[in-house]
């Protein structure tokens, strides 16, 4: 008997069904993929199964009891946890605090007796803290490693991780699977939700697919290909981009010797026409510092930024769009769109002034309206209305509208930050195409992305980020995977 059993699981929200009579087994011992496109149902499921709703028709099953969970507290009492995208770990709290953050015996913490526990849960499994630091001093891979320490905390049998790697380099994934490995092999149920389908065929052992809220298949990983994959879960044959070298063109981007504190160190590079270049690194090395820098929204101590030949180094935001600057925002949140304003106001945010918003100096809101539509076309933004709060849409429809914003005009210089982050397969194609199609056309665009596979499969060539110092790979590393990611820990490649 498998040690979780959902049956038949069916979840309604009104009249919108979000899985229907899906069964979902995962053994112990065993590494078990659940994949699917956004809005296929795999986080309605598995909050089925912690006990953060519950299902309209099914059962839940742990070993050969037939289970009730009408609370997560309930899923936890059943050794079941759960770890989601964004960890809840609290920056200013040190790592043995957030450890037990919401399972304290009491009003009254002995820290020693906590620290104790917590190294003979971490020993076997090779983990070393600094329990007395604040977290905001951990790096991602720590996070993550203290967020699974959670989990066994709380005596977890079922362990579920949803994208445990978003954030990683690859050797801190392959260590996570590592470590995963090894917790399944001392009999614990794990769970990951992935989107990354490398991981699925190198690090487990079963996989469930789920399109459109039905189950497609559920089988072992042995003999299962990427195109396979892909191919169950789009429900098409889905063909990896063909890149084809790209004609450059003049410099339109050039960065020197940009410093900025202890975030960016003596930054140089340059993107030229017809470019699609990707920024690699480890997430918080100065990314955000160095796109910020570009775009104007922080001045750095020294260096100088040309945007097509001017120098744009002390312009203001609004210049350097009126030159040429696109951006697709990490935070879509604060920093790409108002939630309460309709689509067609949020096409022309930033842009207001210009045409074809304005005419004149006056808006011209005919002709914006025009605009959004194009936008919201470009990558299939679900919509009712371009009258609609942004806000009202799913986050991966708001990633398809800000992205078709940022691409609509041939802006020269696009600045990408995780642009296809919340897209399913078919939404990051459609994104990276044309991101591709736009630098083929003259422009170029910086891709930052914590994903290398998704930027080896996408780019044209890959700088890397480490401790706010860029690297370039030598020629005959620059697909090199594993190379790229010593550099991205700013290890020798």
């Amino acid at each position: 008997m498998s040690h979780i059993d959902l049956r038949h699981i069916t979840k309604r929200f009104g009249s919108f069904t979000a899985i229907e009579n899906v069964d979902f087994r995962a053994e112990k011992g065993r590494i078990h993929a659940l994949v699917g496109e956004n809005g296929a149902g795999k986080t309605t499921l598995m909050r089925v199964l912690f006990g953060a709703l519950q299902p309209d028709e099914g059962e839940v099953h742990i070993g050969s009891e037939a289970v009730r969970l009408q609370s997560s507290s309930d899923a936890i009492a059943r050794g079941i946890g759960m770890v989601n995208q964004h960890d809840s770990v609290i920056p200013a709290l040190p790592a043995w605090r957030n450890l037990i953050l919401g399972a304290e015996d009491g009003p009254w913490l002995n820290q020693a007796a906590v620290i104790e526990r917590a190294e003979a849960l971490a020993k076997p499994l090779g983990f070393e803290f600094d329990w007395t630091a604040p977290a905001a001093t951990m790096s991602p891979g720590a996070t993550q490693k203290l967020e699974i320490l959670k989990l066994l905390w709380r005596n977890a049998e079922t362990m579920i991780l949803d994208e445990p790697t978003a954030m990683l380099s690859p050797a801190d994934a392959e260590g996570l699977y590592g470590t995963l490995r090894q917790l399944a092999e001392g009999g614990k149920t794990i769970i990951v939700v992935t989107h990354r389908l490398p991981e699925v065929l190198e690090g487990c052992d079963e996989v469930t697919v789920l399109r459109g809220g039905k189950l497609i298949e559920s089988r072992p990983v042995a003999g299962l290909t990427a195109p396979q994959l892909a191919e169950a879960i789009v429900g098409r044959s889905v063909e990896a981009p063909e890149l084809t070298p790209p004609n450059l063109g003049e410099e339109n981007l050039v960065v020197e010797n940009l410093t900025l504190g202890h975030s960016l160190r003596d930054v140089s590079f340059s993107l030229r026409a017809g470019e699609l270049v990707g920024l690699a690194g480890v997430d918080g090395n100065g990314q955000r510092e160095l796109l910020r820098s570009i775009m104007g929204v922080l001045r750095p101590d020294r260096g100088t930024i040309r945007l097509q030949g001017l120098n744009v180094t002390k312009a203001s935001t609004r210049a350097r769009l009126g030159a040429g600057l696109r951006l697709i925002a990490e935070d879509r949140y604060q920093e790409a769109m108002i939630a309460s304003w309709p689509l067609v106001e949020n096409a022309a945010l930033g842009q207001h002034l210009r045409p074809p918003f304005a005419r004149n100096g006056r808006r011209d809101l005919a002709a914006t309206r025009v605009a959004a539509q194009a936008m919201a076309e470009r990558f299939r933004t679900k919509f009712v209305s371009l009258d609609q709060p942004i806000g009202g849409l799913s986050g991966g429809n708001q990633q398809r509208f800000i992205a078709g914003r940022a691409l609509a005009d041939g802006g020269g210089v696009v600045l990408a930050f995780q642009p296809a982050r919340g897209l399913d397969l078919a939404g990051i194609d459609d994104v990276y195409g044309a991101l591709r199609a736009h630098t083929r056309a003259g422009g170029c665009a910086l891709v930052v992305s914590f994903d290398l596979d998704e930027l080896l499969a996408h780019c044209d060539r890959i700088i890397t980020i480490s401790h706010g110092e860029l690297r370039v790979p030598a020629p005959e590393q620059a697909r090199d995977r594993e190379a790229i990611g010593r550099m991205m820990l700013g290890e020798e490649a």
